[in-house]
C-alpha cells in the first residue's frame, strides 16, 4: 500500500468513525439543548441498541440466502440495514418510557438530581443487558464479512471495508435529514423554538411536555441506530457504552453545547484527526480526542458554534 493509499484509508476510517460519533452525539446534543439534561445513560442506550440489533439482525440474516453472489450480497445488506432501522424504532418507546417515568419529575431541579438519576439509569440498563443477553461479548461477524464481500472501492484499486462506506453514506443521509427536519418542518421549528426560548414557546401554545417526550425519543432512536450500525465490526459488550458516552461529551463540548451543526463538525474533526494521530503515533488513541478539545477550547471557549440559537 502506497503512502497516498494509506492516507486515504486512514482518512476514510476517520470519516466513518466521525459519523458514528455524530449519530451518538446528535441524540445527546438534542436532549441537552432542549431538555437541559446531561443524560449519562445515553451510552447505555447505544449499548442496548447493539444488543437489540444483535438479536434482530441475527434473526433476519438467518432468513435470507448466504451472501455468495452480488444479488444475495445486496439483499443481505438491505436486511442488515432493515434490522438497524427496526432496532432504532424499538428504542423509541424505551426513550418515551424513560422520559415520562424518570425525567419528567426532575425538570427544573438541581443538576445533582439529574446526574444521580441518569447514573442510576446507566447501571440499571447495563444490568438489564446482562440479564437478557448474558455477560459474554456478542458479535455478528457473518454480517460484517457478507457486506464487505460487495465490491465498492476495490473497483478503484482501494482496499477498504464496504460496510464502512455504507456507514459513511448513511451518516450523510442522516445529517441531511436532521438539518432538513429542524429547518424545514413545523415540528422541527417547534423544537428549535423551545430550545431557544422555552417560556416564549409555552406562551404561544407549544405543548412543551409533548415536545420533551418527542426529543428524548429522538435521542434514543439515534442512540439505538448507532448501536445497531456499529455492531457488525465490533462486539456487543456490557462496557461498550462508556467510551462512546465520553467521546460524545467531547464532541458536544467542541461543537458548542446544544448545537447540532457543531456536533456534526466536531464529530468529523475528532474522527479524522484522532485517526491521523493514531496512524502516526498509536499510543495517542486515548489522548487525541481530549487534546483536540483542549486546543479548540483555548481558541473558542464556547465551542465552534455556540448554542442552538446559532444553529441557523
Amino acid at each position: 500500500m502506497t503512502g497516498l493509499e494509506t492516507f486515504v484509508t486512514h482518512t476514510l476510517h476517520g470519516i466513518q468513525y466521525g459519523f458514528v460519533l455524530f449519530l451518538i452525539a446528535s441524540g445527546l446534543t438534542i436532549v441537552l439543548g432542549i431538555l437541559d439534561v446531561l443524560n449519562l445513560a445515553h451510552g447505555e442506550l447505544f449499548a442496548l441498541g447493539a444488543y437489540v440489533g444483535f438479536t434482530i439482525i441475527g434473526y433476519l440474516t438467518g432468513l435470507v440466502a448466504p451472501p455468495t453472489t452480488l444479488s444475495t450480497q445486496l439483499v443481505f445488506l438491505g436486511v442488515v440495514l432493515l434490522g438497524a432501522a427496526l432496532t432504532a424504532a424499538i428504542l423509541v418507546p424505551v426513550g418515551v418510557f424513560l422520559e415520562t417515568t424518570f425525567f419528567k419529575p426532575i425538570y427544573g431541579r438541581d443538576e445533582v438530581y439529574q446526574i444521580v438519576l441518569t447514573f442510576a439509569l446507566l447501571l440499571i440498563i447495563k444490568d438489564v443487558n446482562k440479564l437478557i443477553w448474558g455477560p459474554s461479548p456478542l458479535r455478528l461477524q457473518d454480517a460484517y464479512g457478507g457486506i464487505n464481500s460487495i465490491p465498492v472501492l476495490s473497483r478503484v484499486g482501494l482496499t477498504y471495508p464496504t460496510y464502512n462506506v455504507v456507514i459513511i453514506v448513511i451518516g450523510l443521509v442522516t445529517v441531511a435529514g436532521l438539518f432538513w427536519f429542524f429547518n424545514r418542518t413545523k415540528t422541527g421549528r417547534i423544537i428549535r423554538a423551545t430550545a431557544i426560548n422555552r417560556e416564549m414557546a409555552t406562551a404561544i401554545g407549544v405543548n412543551t411536555g409533548r415536545t420533551f417526550t418527542l426529543v428524548f425519543a429522538l435521542g434514543a432512536f439515534f442512540a439505538g441506530f448507532a448501536g445497531a450500525l456499529a455492531l457488525p465490526p465490533r462486539f456487543a459488550s456490557l462496557d461498550m457504552g462508556a467510551n462512546p458516552l465520553v467521546l460524545s461529551f467531547v464532541v458536544i463540548v467542541i461543537g458548542g453545547l446544544g448545537s447540532l451543526r457543531g456536533a456534526f463538525v466536531a464529530a468529523l474533526l475528532v474522527g479524522v484527526l484522532s485517526r491521523w494521530a493514531i496512524w502516526q503515533y498509536p499510543p495517542a488513541e486515548l489522548a487525541a480526542p481530549f487534546a483536540i478539545m483542549a486546543i479548540v477550547l483555548l481558541v473558542r471557549p464556547e465551542g465552534l458554534f455556540g448554542t442552538w440559537g446559532e444553529m441557523g
